[in-house]
């Protein structure tokens, strides 16, 4: 592919954000303009960009902080896209400072992450945006779930670096998930070649840390979280992205692609770049992907009550009973909800006066509809719906039903 990165004097014009390989050649141009022709400022310029995907967006967040931090280089950014802009790739989000935010636009933001507490946030809010934006199908939000924390408890364990950046991005038209997990730490390489593994190059340390239990010390860790995220992957048909150093591992539909001789950070810093994508309308088996490893979902063991039942309390959903919007997310989570569990849901309306016509519609009519009539019977028990709401239930749903199976 085309460079799609040149640079005249200090401005470096990138002219799309597609790919992980335009990080290197953005690494490259950034060395040639500060270390070579002793640029002390540089200028980024955006005019071109059509497209802005987190394998770019995140890494690039993560190396305008490493020349800040390291190299006392100034940046400035011209022609930044209101997309671009609207992801703060420019000036990432600490969680701490932001978690208003976080709990209602988790997705389509480059976030900064230094702590278990924060990774645990973090993970659960992009989990929630998902599962409230899109049906998946068996086991995709499970899997996501598993992959988020690994990857970043991988940062803060491995990485020797104080934090890590990390996006999401939902693809309706192409039905997939997008995650891009990056850190400015030693690399995959630096943090192998002591152990008894080894590595003598990038790539080598790169499919190594993708093979079962390969750790740098299991004292730390067990070796689980890259080779369980290449496997997940494989199992899902999704891609997986791993550039680290000068190696980039590069995998799409059971084709794999290697290189050892990209532009990186320098010596002590490889720095890490993970980027995962998941089909959501593809079934995902944790066990199988996991080699009979079950991972407990936590997830659903939040909402069940001491039979096994998923309780969903409407009074406690932050998106309220009034809109259609809320109704969809909450449809949405529920539906995920049992694609991952297969256990019975209770939509428990206690300590809600009324909801509107809209909402009903959405939650229930459209919910009948997706399971069928005799299913959604099987599956779903509506409780503690005083005579109003019972009454716009009812009118919404005649309605919907009177729509749809007609």
């Amino acid at each position: 592919m085309q460079t799609s990165v040149t640079r005249t004097g200090n401005v470096i014009f990138v002219d799309a954000m597609d790919h992980p390989i335009i990080v290197s050649n953005l690494l490259h141009a950034l060395f040639e303009a500060t270390a070579k022709k002793g640029y002390g400022d540089v200028v980024l310029d955006f005019r071109n960009v059509e497209r802005v995907f987190p394998n770019v967006a995140v890494p690039l967040a993560g190396i305008i902080d490493y020349y800040v931090r390291y190299r006392e280089v100034s940046f400035r950014f011209d022609n930044l896209p209101k997309f671009l802009q609207s992801t703060s790739m420019d000036a990432p989000k600490d969680i701490a400072d932001h978690v208003g935010l976080l709990k209602t636009s988790p997705m389509n933001i480059v976030w900064r992450f230094a702590s278990d507490a924060g990774v645990n946030l973090l993970c659960n809010e992009l989990i929630a945006s998902v599962s409230q934006s899109i049906v998946c199908e068996e086991g995709v939000i499970d899997a996501m779930m598993w992959c988020l924390n690994e990857i970043m408890d991988n940062v803060l364990q491995h990485s020797g670096n104080e934090y890590g950046f990390i996006m999401g991005q939902i693809h309706k038209k192409s039905r997939h998930i997008s995650f891009c997990v990056y850190d400015n730490g030693q690399g995959i390489y630096n943090s192998l070649k002591s152990s008894k593994h080894a590595p003598t190059t990038a790539i080598e340390a790169i499919k190594l840390s993708i093979q079962e239990r390969i750790t740098r010390d299991s004292k730390v860790g067990q070796g689980n979280g890259m080779w369980g995220l290449s496997e997940i992957v494989k199992n899902n048909s999704g891609m997986l992205s791993i550039l680290s150093g000068p190696g980039l591992y590069f995998r799409s539909n059971g084709h794999i692609e290697t290189k050892n001789d990209l532009t990186y950070l320098d010596a002590k810093h490889h720095a890490c770049l993970v980027d995962f994508q998941l089909n959501y309308d593809k079934r995902i088996s944790l066990t199988e992907a996991l080699k009979g490893h079950k991972p407990v979902n936590y997830r659903t063991e939040y909402f069940e009550d001491d039979s096994g039942t998923v309780v969903y309390r409407l009074a406690d959903a932050e998106t309220g009973t009034g809109t259609r919007k809320s109704g969809e997310k909450i449809r949405n989570d529920l539906i995920n909800l049992y694609n991952d569990s297969k256990k019975g849901i209770v939509i428990d309306f206690e300590g809600i006066a009324v909801v509107s016509s809209s909402f009903a519609d959405e939650l229930v009519g459209k919910m009948i509809v997706y399971f069928g009539f005799f299913g959604f019977n099987q599956i779903v028990r509506l409780k503690n719906m005083n005579p109003t709401i019972q009454a716009v239930v009812e009118r919404s749903v005649a309605q919907r039903m009177a729509e749809s199976f007609t």
